[in-house]
């Protein structure tokens, strides 16, 4: 059984695991700052009790809420725990008033920018050598009002 919850300290160690096998560049400090400041917005989707994904945000305005991170463990993609997480956001920041939500995506990374368009979300523009490894990405947009 699948289900969407809020992210408790103690996935932590759960969460950096799925972010290190997801992505090169992680900062855990980052992390327990946007748990810290936007709790509301860190969500972990579990199945069978175990977290298998998660997904991070931060408050960047009154009026924007951007996403820091989206992961599934890759046992478990493809199989609609990213939508699922993205939809629990989507409510808990409606419920809240937040108007827009903004994310950051390689341009590489088609597959997760399907996913993003399937769900609403709108290009905004590219940001020249956004990652460390100086890949661009498209800075995407959701609104939620």
């Amino acid at each position: 059984m699948s289900s969407i919850r809020r992210f408790q300290p103690s996935d932590f160690e759960r969460v950096i695991a799925i972010e290190k096998e997801a992505f090169n560049e992680y900062n855990p400090i980052l992390f327990m700052a946007a748990y810290e400041t936007f709790p509301e917005g860190f969500l972990v989707a579990e199945k069978d009790g175990t977290v298998v994904g998660f997904l991070t945000t931060i408050a960047v305005s009154l009026f924007d809420v951007k996403i820091l991170s989206l992961a599934v463990d890759s046992r478990c993609q493809s199989k609609g725990f990213a939508s699922l997480l993205l939809r629990g956001l989507f409510q808990v920041l409606r419920t809240k008033g937040v108007p827009r939500l903004l994310l950051e995506v390689r341009l590489s990374n088609v597959r997760a920018q399907r996913l993003y368009l399937s769900l609403g979300f709108t290009l905004v523009k590219v940001i020249c050598a956004y990652y460390q490894d100086g890949e661009d990405a498209y800075l995407m947009e959701k609104l939620l009002v």
